[in-house]
C-alpha cells in the first residue's frame, strides 16, 4: 500500500491513496451516470468519493460499490469529495443473510451519523469489519453482543468513556443516562429511568458479555447513542423497530 499527502497550487492537501482497504457505507446518484459514495478506511477514515460512470453497464465499478463488500481502493483529491479511480473486491467476507443486512445497515447509520470525514481509526475500521463478520456468523444473544460490543468501541473511539467510574458504579446508588453520561444521581428527572448497577458496570467497563440482561444493555446504550445523534432518530432503528437485535 501506498498513501501520500501533496500539496496542489492553492496549497490545499492532495491525497492520493492507493490500495486502502474500504468498506462502502451508503451510495447515491451523482449527475446522470455517477455516484458519490461514502467509504469507511482505516488511514483516512470516512472519505466521500466521486465514482464517474458506475452506473454505466461497461463500468469497471460495477457491482462493487455496494455495502458490505470488501475493497481495496485508489482515490486523490484536494477537495472533500476524492475522485475513485479504481476498486477491486478483497474477498474475504462471508455474505450477510437478509437478516443480519438489517443490523449491517443500522451499523452503516451509526458510522454515517457518529463520525467526521477525514478523522482517522484503524482501530475503528477494524471494529467495524469484526462486526460485520460476526453479523455473517452470529445469532440470539452472540449477534445482539456483537452490535453492543460495536457500540461501545464506537464511541470510545469518538472520545466517550465511562470507565473511571467503574468503582463508584459498583459503590451502589442511583444511575440514569444524563445528557449521553452514566451519572450517579440524588433524584430521577422527568423521563429518566433507572439503570441496574449490573448493567451500568458492564456498559462502563466495557465488559457486555458479563450482563445479565443485554435488552436493558441495548437500552442504555440506545440513550447514549440518541443524546449524540440528536433530534433526527437513527433511520433503520425507527423503520425496523420490530428487529429485537437492534
Amino acid at each position: 500500500m501506498s498513501n501520500a499527502a501533496l500539496a496542489d497550487k492553492d496549497g490545499r492537501s492532495m491525497v492520493r491513496a492507493r490500495s486502502e482497504p474500504a468498506f462502502v457505507l451508503s451510495a447515491q446518484p451523482w449527475r446522470e451516470t455517477s455516484l458519490i459514495a461514502e467509504l469507511i478506511t482505516p488511514h483516512y477514515g470516512r472519505v466521500a468519493v466521486v465514482v464517474r460512470g458506475a452506473k454505466r453497464e461497461s463500468s469497471r465499478f460495477r457491482g462493487l460499490i455496494n455495502p458490505f463488500v470488501p475493497l481495496l481502493v485508489n482515490f486523490s483529491g484536494a477537495s472533500d469529495v476524492k475522485n475513485l479511480t479504481d476498486a477491486r473486491w478483497l474477498g474475504g467476507l462471508a455474505p450477510l443473510s437478509p437478516e443480519a443486512l438489517v443490523s449491517a445497515f443500522y451499523v452503516n447509520e451509526l458510522v454515517l451519523r457518529l463520525t467526521t470525514r477525514s478523522d482517522p481509526s484503524a482501530a475503528l475500521f477494524d471494529a467495524y469489519t469484526d462486526v460485520l463478520k460476526n453479523l455473517a456468523d452470529k445469532e440470539g444473544r452472540e449477534l445482539s453482543l456483537a452490535l453492543r460490543r460495536f457500540e461501545v468501541k464506537l464511541l470510545s473511539e469518538l472520545g466517550w468513556s465511562q470507565a473511571s467510574k467503574a468503582d463508584e458504579i459498583d459503590a451502589g446508588g442511583l444511575w440514569v443516562v444524563r445528557n449521553g453520561e452514566l451519572v450517579c444521581v440524588d433524584r430521577f428527572e422527568e423521563g429518566e429511568i433507572q439503570v441496574s448497577q449490573a448493567a451500568a458496570r458492564a456498559v462502563a467497563r466495557g465488559q457486555l458479555e458479563e450482563a445479565p440482561d443485554l435488552r436493558e444493555v441495548r437500552d442504555v446504550l440506545r440513550r447514549i447513542i440518541g443524546y449524540y445523534v440528536g433530534d433526527r432518530v437513527l433511520k433503520t432503528r425507527k423503520t425496523l423497530e420490530c428487529w429485537t437485535q437492534l
